[in-house]
């Protein structure tokens, strides 16, 4: 927890820490009063704190070894905007092996560069006579019920759920990454091997 810490909050919880006598709650209470939006450390963090002032007499985190991450520099952000831009399709898990870099890095790569997964939306596939067909019927029904107003009354509304079984797509499985919304749009044939569960009321 000290480590999200200023240095100016770590030194005044140790003049807190010896001031009170260690008393968490006199603390808290001076803390809260003096950093309103920074969340109050715990009582092991404070001690470690105290700890390591007494150790090092320096409240300053410890240079951290090993390697310094370099997967997030601008090569490897290139690389990524690069491959998504000319494959929006392709999955995370293939991106990771083809670009070397693991899922995780990959990942935060690809959020500094605000891509965000769009599902295409499924619409039926139109024919060029489909919209003289719908105004035809549009005026039928108006006309028929002017002539019956009770028509409506003795239609049997129906509503139905396709199976199809030719590999349909599926938008849970295709997604498309892109920093905006492509509005990406399926089309559906019609008359292919499927099974229809329906109901009417």
């Amino acid at each position: 927890m000290s480590r999200f810490l200023t240095k100016e909050e770590r030194i005044f919880l140790l003049k807190q820490w010896w001031t009170s006598g260690k008393t968490s709650r006199i603390i808290k209470a001076a803390f809260q009063a003096e950093f309103h939006d920074t969340k109050f450390p715990t009582r092991q963090a404070i001690y470690q704190l105290a700890r390591k002032f007494d150790d090092t007499g320096s409240v300053e985190d410890a240079t951290r070894s090993g390697r310094p991450a370099t997967v997030r520099t601008e090569e490897n952000m290139q690389r990524v905007s690069e491959a998504f831009l000319l494959n929006p399709r392709t999955s995370q898990r293939r991106a990771s092996l083809d670009l070397v870099i693991s899922c995780r890095s990959l990942g935060r790569l690809m959020q500094d560069l605000n891509l965000k997964p769009y599902k295409p939306r499924l619409l039926q596939a139109l024919n060029k006579d489909d919209p003289d067909r719908r105004m035809e019927f549009c005026e039928w029904i108006l006309d028929s019920t002017e002539e019956d107003p009770t028509l409506l009354d003795r239609i049997l509304w129906t509503d139905e759920a396709i199976f199809q079984i030719n590999g349909r797509v599926s938008r849970h499985n295709c997604v498309y990454w892109s920093e905006t919304n492509l509005h990406l749009i399926i089309e559906q044939e019609l008359n292919v091997p499927q099974v229809i569960v329906w109901g009417g009321i």
